[in-house]
């Protein structure tokens, strides 16, 4: 979790050396997603990988900052056994720069996610379902092209730290519910509320 921090606030740092900034302070974007969504570690070896999809909701805070609130849903089944995954997360994009149509920026939030899952018992291997939650930290990175005044596209890769959720199985022993995942997401978005300006030097 400290390198996933350190590695953010490196990343941070380093943009600030970039003296232009996307200017759009006050628009408001709303778009769908869909992508990959790999799971790791126990759950990852459990479940396997599958596409997920969700949407989004972004605010410009400044020309340089936006906020972003976005839930994030995927079905995944492997050996017989299934789990769904539901994140509602908050974030912060930092706009790094604007070439052109093209705006590259770095994220980083927190999320709450919540699974229904089945695991075997190992008693007597029979699965059962589960539900449970857990609390986590992103960063990441992507970029966006705007597409005509009103509408956006792009691409998102976004590692979600999550602080590990077990469950207890009826024979004492724990298994794990909640790990870290990785997403690598296409975006389609609307854009609205705010007028187009020219760059500005900081």
């Amino acid at each position: 979790m400290n390198r996933l921090i350190v590695v953010f606030t490196t990343l941070f740092i380093l943009t600030l050396f970039y003296k232009t900034a996307q200017a759009e302070e006050g628009h408001h974007a709303l778009g769908f997603q869909a992508g990959h969504v790999g799971l790791s570690g126990d759950v990852g070896s459990r479940y396997g990988n599958a596409l997920g999809w969700g949407v989004f909701a972004d605010y410009a805070a400044s020309d340089w900052l936006d906020f972003e609130l976005g839930y994030l849903n995927s079905k995944h089944t492997n050996n017989s056994l299934s789990m769904t995954q539901n994140a509602l997360s908050a974030s912060i994009l930092y706009n790094v720069d604007q070439f052109d149509l093209f705006i590259p920026y770095l994220r980083g939030g927190a999320e709450f996610v919540s699974a229904n899952e089945d695991i075997v018992n190992p008693s007597n291997l029979v699965p059962s379902g589960y539900s449970t939650t857990a609390f986590g930290l992103d960063v990441g990175f992507g970029g966006k092209f705007l597409i005509g005044t009103n509408f956006m596209a792009g691409a998102d890769f976004t590692y979600h730290s999550m602080f590990d959720s077990n469950v207890s199985l009826p024979n004492g022993t724990n298994a794990k519910a909640i790990q870290s995942y990785l997403t690598v997401m296409l975006r389609l978005g609307f854009v609205f509320g705010a007028e187009k300006k020219e760059g500005k030097t900081f």
